[in-house]
């Protein structure tokens, strides 16, 4: 019986997603840490700092020209899959008026700072609109369960990088090169992916132009929510390096994005499993409540012990993981690795608690849970970031704290008789309990601290895929 529903569940659609996904975004994530390694030592860091100044302008506002439209997407074409071509166009529609208002916005931004030339506003203008588009062809294959798109073309995508950045010679790596290969394959990746979904006739169903502007609207007014929700989630999460660049120095970015760097495997797997489970558990929520509910407390359990594994493995190790990967001259970056890695094991299950609120329908109160969050969490950043990239990513880790304690009584409130408190107690002291023990052992000898982390990955590993087996599709 058991074995048949191990079988049954590896061959769920969630499974296949899952796996493909994690696989194709690990492998693109060490690529692309391979890259870095590159640019960074021949970069100053000012200069990668500037660097990821740009990408990360980019990030904040391919998120306002979002309109929160792609969760809308992805779970509107989950429970109704003949009509993807109409909620395609709807959404396209909406979202153009959301890429020239960030395109407004960007430009002001840019009058009044100048940070960079001419040309770099300009791929950077350019990558705004790519990525837009992306993130929106994206929702629709994955509300399809179709996600192996995305994880084929992103993983071809960054193959080109790495090639490109290891045979590029010393004196083309410059800021302006770097980018401009940056925004042209960004380009390719968005052409391919909606040349893919339109070539195997993905979008399905009949869109009726008569209806287009009522059908826009009324996307409009159900993704508001998400909108408000991503908006104080940049508030909270990118625009902090924002503070960071003006009251620290584009240095200390540098140092911040390191730590990033070095940790993008442990994010991607967390996030990849938040991406997967957000359709199934939308439709799950309709159809089986029980099975939902299960689902929902197994994942609870494996995404815990899948951050904290990581978050050891990075603090047992936060010396030799710099100095072998990066060199001397981002050492300073091991106390913000340290900080970092256990506000992303924490920030996961507050993402979870998000994603959860979202498959009930309950985005209007997640809004309203983010703009109390954000609240409490922006001063707190702000504080942090005059001091550098450590204090900034301890204000993280305290303030994210606070948005787990808040998160989990909204939750409670909504699935209180499926949800314990005692449940979200045990969670909170697992990770309590963990963060003491990594903490306690950073001056033990290397030896000692390598066969502590082979015990705790073992055990970790054992009992993640012992709940991992018991969810059923």
């Amino acid at each position: 019986m058991k074995i048949s529903a191990m079988k049954s569940f590896r061959n769920s659609t969630f499974f296949r997603n899952f796996s493909i996904l994690t696989a194709s975004n690990i492998i693109s994530q060490v690529l692309s840490i391979l890259t870095s390694i590159k640019i960074a030592r021949y970069l100053s860091t000012d200069t990668y700092g500037s660097y990821n100044l740009l990408q990360l302008h980019v990030t904040i506002f391919v998120v306002v020209a979002s309109l929160g439209l792609k969760n809308i997407v992805v779970r509107t074409i989950a429970r109704d899959k003949e009509n993807s071509k109409k909620v395609f166009i709807s959404s396209l529609t909406v979202r153009s008026f959301g890429i020239i208002a960030a395109l407004i916005l960007y430009t002001s931004y840019y009058f009044f700072n100048k940070d960079y030339g001419g040309l770099l506003f300009a791929l950077t203008f350019f990558s705004i609109v790519i990525s837009a588009l992306y993130e929106l062809i994206e929702g629709v294959a994955f509300g399809l369960e179709k996600m192996e798109f995305t994880g084929v073309i992103s993983l071809a995508n960054n193959v080109f990088w790495v090639i490109i950045i290891l045979v590029m010679p010393a004196h083309y790596m410059t800021l302006n090169i770097l980018f401009g290969v940056f925004a042209m394959l960004n380009f390719a990746k968005t052409a391919i992916y909606i040349y893919s979904v339109y070539r195997f006739k993905y979008f399905t169903g009949e869109s009726n132009m008569q209806h287009l502007r009522s059908d826009a609207r009324h996307i409009a007014r159900e993704s508001m929510p998400y909108y408000y929700l991503a908006l104080l989630t940049l508030l909270s999460n990118q625009i902090p390096v924002l503070f960071l660049e003006h009251r620290a120095g584009l240095a200390q970015v540098a140092y911040y994005n390191i730590a990033n760097r070095v940790l993008s495997p442990l994010s991607l797997v967390l996030n990849t499993a938040l991406v997967s489970l957000f359709p199934n558990l939308s439709s799950l929520f309709v159809s089986d409540r029980q099975s939902f509910i299960r689902r929902t407390k197994n994942i609870f359990i494996i995404m815990s012990l899948i951050g904290v594994v990581g978050a050891f493995g990075v603090t047992f190790f936060l010396k030799e993981i710099v100095l072998f990967i990066y060199g001397e001259k981002y050492v300073n970056t091991g106390l913000v690795l340290g900080y970092q890695c256990w506000y992303m094991a924490l920030y996961a299950l507050v993402c979870l608690i998000g994603t959860l609120l979202g498959a009930i329908n309950r985005q209007r109160e997640l809004s309203y849970l983010s703009i109390l969050c954000a609240m409490l969490q922006v001063p707190i950043l702000w504080y942090g970031s005059q001091y550098g990239a450590e204090y900034l990513s301890a204000a993280f880790l305290g303030s994210t704290v606070l948005t787990f304690f808040f998160s989990v009584l909204a939750v409670y409130r909504y699935l209180k008789n499926e949800l314990s408190i005692m449940f979200f107690m045990k969670l909170s002291a697992f990770f309590a309990v963990a963060y003491a023990i990594s903490i306690s052992v950073t001056g033990m000898q290397m030896g000692i601290k390598i066969l502590m982390f082979i015990a705790i990955l073992t055990v970790g590993g054992y009992v993640s895929w012992r709940k991992y087996s018991l969810v059923k599709p």
